[in-house]
């Protein structure tokens, strides 16, 4: 039964029609208003009436009034809903503090610099903020040799990472430049279990990923995985792409920052160390060296006759030389503990720490004799040049920087006085 047809005031209106409607029909008759055929007639108008009446309510109540199962369903929306903004309601004092937590983390992340330690501080705050995590996995992208390297890994327990070039979800990451959640990787039609490493060595069955990338460019790809099924939630995918955005575009400035300290060190055409900076490594040198009271060989060398490859071939051709002298130079030269620079214009300087009289010496005559061997191809020709060297040993010949930086270049003109191609050293 509705409401409707349970209203007493809509059934006491009607059996009020009725009654006085019979009873003015009755009195009409008494007083001879009425034949006894029409008052039958108005009886059975009234009862046609009432009928029409009742079916018309009846259809206004069928057509108005919502069933029963309606108005439950109804009330069973709006208890889910109120149930729902009641857990949000608990939860947003935990989210308010996530929230801030995270704050301070990218605050924190933003100041680095140097790439690796971003890459460490990311992985280790993504173990704080995914503590049901198995394993955390950072890969680098070099886009040169088009390859992913495992550069950061945390591991809850003893196990063995083997894919330190990707797995094949890392893969579909770096394909589709997408963040990817995987609920239970053996029933993820998207992929092969039979060729993932992790699932197959590690039993890994949940996972989320994301590209460290900024638009179309990719820096790395980040895993987090966890061996039970539905470990992850949308939620923490869209927490950990939070950390992938902003870890990437803190890597790219450490890119560029590196770029740029490499530009303001280095000579733009052949690579090597620009003067000043040298001059700060080789006084570092000299301090280490009278600390440990050990031997610096400090080398000045210039092109023999540059001008003159410059005037016959011209400037193009001059540059070349200069490569080619700075590649076989900083090769010679090495990289432990050693540095070769540009001087200026045709000369190099370069220093070996760690050695004696007789070793630079040799050293010095190896350099020699490789540069006047080597040659350039240019038209049909082949362009050869020399060098002459002056070397000065630090502290026999100086015991500081500015005399043995003086020394080393009244060698070299030495050198050149008695014919280029030679090295001077003092007796």
């Amino acid at each position: 039964m509705t409401l409707l047809q349970k209203s007493p005031l809509f059934n006491f209106f009607s059996y009020i029609f009725i009654i006085l409607t019979v009873s003015v029909s009755f009195l009409f008759f008494s007083f001879g208003f009425l034949s006894l055929g029409s008052l039958l007639w108005v009886l059975a108008v009234i009862v046609l009436i009432e009928f029409f009446f009742i079916k018309a309510k009846k259809e206004i109540v069928k057509r108005y009034t919502p069933s029963m199962e309606e108005v439950e369903e109804k009330i069973n929306l709006l208890e889910e809903e109120l149930k729902e903004k009641n857990e949000l309601f608990l939860t947003l004092p935990r989210r308010a503090r996530k929230i801030l937590s995270l704050s301070k983390v990218i605050d924190k992340l933003i100041s680095y610099i140097d790439r690796e330690k971003v890459y460490n501080f990311l992985g280790e705050k993504l173990i704080d903020f995914f503590p049901q995590a198995d394993n955390i996995l950072i890969f680098h992208f070099d886009r040169k040799e088009n390859f992913l390297e495992l550069t950061y890994s945390f591991k809850k327990h003893d196990v063995i990472i083997r894919e330190k070039r990707g797995d094949i979800m890392d893969f579909w990451v770096l394909k589709h430049n997408q963040s990817l959640i995987v609920e239970d990787f053996s029933q993820d039609f998207r992929f092969d279990s039979s060729q993932s490493i992790a699932f197959q060595e590690r039993n890994i069955h949940s996972f989320i990923s994301s590209p460290l990338s900024l638009g179309e460019y990719i820096l790395g790809v980040v895993r987090i995985e966890s061996k039970k099924k539905k470990a992850f939630s949308m939620d923490e995918l869209r927490l950990l792409r939070i950390f992938t955005d902003v870890g990437a575009a803190v890597l790219e400035r450490a890119v560029l920052f590196q770029r740029t300290k490499i530009l303001a060190m280095n000579d733009a055409l052949t690579g090597v160390f620009l003067r000043e900076p040298f001059l700060e490594r080789l006084k570092e040198e000299l301090m280490r060296a009278r600390i440990t009271e050990t031997r610096v060989a400090l080398g000045l060398l210039d092109v023999d006759d540059f001008k003159k490859i410059n005037d016959t071939y011209g400037h193009s051709i001059g540059d070349l030389v200069l490569k080619k002298l700075a590649k076989i130079l900083e090769k010679e030269v090495g990289n432990s503990g050693n540095a070769v620079a540009r001087f200026g214009g045709e000369e190099f300087i370069f220093f070996i720490v760690h050695t004696s009289r007789e070793e630079a010496k040799k050293f010095a005559e190896g350099i020699r004799e490789k540069l006047s061997s080597a040659y350039l191809r240019f038209r049909r020709k082949s362009i050869g040049f020399s060098v002459s060297l002056g070397v000065a040993i630090f502290p026999e010949d100086a015991r500081d920087f500015l005399s043995l930086m003086e020394v080393a270049d009244s060698l070299l003109y030495k050198a050149k006085r008695e014919g280029k191609n030679k090295v001077c050293f003092t007796y």
